[in-house]
């Protein structure tokens, strides 16, 4: 090969590698520019991402916000319509004469009549101290009854002496003493033809003896029924003669007397043990029944 020959080779050997290196210059240069978009493109997405995110998340706050608000709003749309309906049965109620609705409330007591019942039994046990202040009552009833000459009394007839104490006391010493009190509270006496008028006048004392009296009229049908039952289908059983011997002592000599001098608990407490008492009774009659 001619020198000429080997130097049209070399330029041609060259101009291929320029153009060679030229051509790979420019796929680096689009591979860089496709790497930049890339990378571009993937920030713009990463931001969009995220303002999207932050978006949702303003909206998802703002949704909450709104359920707040509109739970509160229902809130107190049920707090002013409860208090309306409220309002509106008080208001009801004040037109039918009840000036302090909360004291509706004491309908509830009721249940703690029934509730003193397992302590009258326990009260009322046979052999105990109840056992022998009502024996000694009844044989004192028939010791007065015949003027001393015995205080000897048959089982079958303590119901009777229990009933004699409780009708003396109720209609003969409580009436007197109701009768004392509407002479005492008036300034002029008592006014045989219209006694009951002037009880509106009667404060203290007066009135406590006038409201003692009616309260043993108001407990007295509840023990003669438990009593006349009692002496009919049970006359000798001890348990319910001491129930009913309960009821009067607590009544006759707790009741009476703490309603007189104004001890408002000792008196409410013998309230109870008193109207239990006539309830258990009616309740072991019943059983009684069931069980003959």
């Amino acid at each position: 090969m001619s020198s000429g020959e080997r130097q049209r080779l070399g330029n041609s050997l060259s101009k291929d590698g320029d153009r060679i290196a030229d051509s790979l210059r420019e796929k680096r240069d689009v591979a860089a520019d496709a790497a930049e978009d890339a990378k571009e493109n993937v920030k713009e997405g990463a931001d969009k991402a995220a303002q999207k995110a932050e978006e949702t998340k303003e909206q998802a706050k703002a949704n909450a916000e709104k359920a707040k608000e509109k739970t509160k709003e229902a809130a107190e749309e049920a707090k002013e319509k409860a208090v309306e309906v409220k309002d509106n049965i008080v208001q009801r109620l004040r037109e039918d004469g009840v000036v302090n609705p909360a004291g509706l409330q004491m309908a509830a007591f009721g249940g703690v009549f029934l509730a003193a019942i397992p302590l009258t039994s326990w009260i009322s046990s046979p052999g105990g101290v109840l056992e022998k202040a009502v024996n000694g009552v009844c044989h004192s009833v028939v010791y007065l009854g015949t003027a001393g000459r015995t205080s000897v009394i048959a089982q079958t007839s303590k119901i009777a002496a229990l009933s004699t104490l409780y009708v003396a006391m109720t209609y003969a010493i409580s009436g007197a003493g109701s009768a004392a009190g509407i002479a005492a509270g008036n300034e002029d006496g008592r006014d045989n033809k219209e006694p009951r008028k002037q009880v509106a006048n009667l404060r203290g004392l007066p009135l406590r003896l006038h409201s003692a009296h009616y309260n043993m009229m108001e407990m007295f049908p509840g023990f003669a029924i438990g009593a006349a039952l009692s002496a009919a289908l049970a006359p000798t059983d001890q348990g319910l003669v001491n129930l009913l011997g309960l009821h009067v002592l607590a009544k006759v000599f707790v009741h009476y007397p703490a309603y007189l001098l104004g001890y408002d608990q000792p008196r409410t407490l013998a309230h109870i043990i008193a109207t239990a008492s006539v309830i258990n009774v009616s309740l072991r009659l019943a059983k009684r029944g069931l069980l003959v």
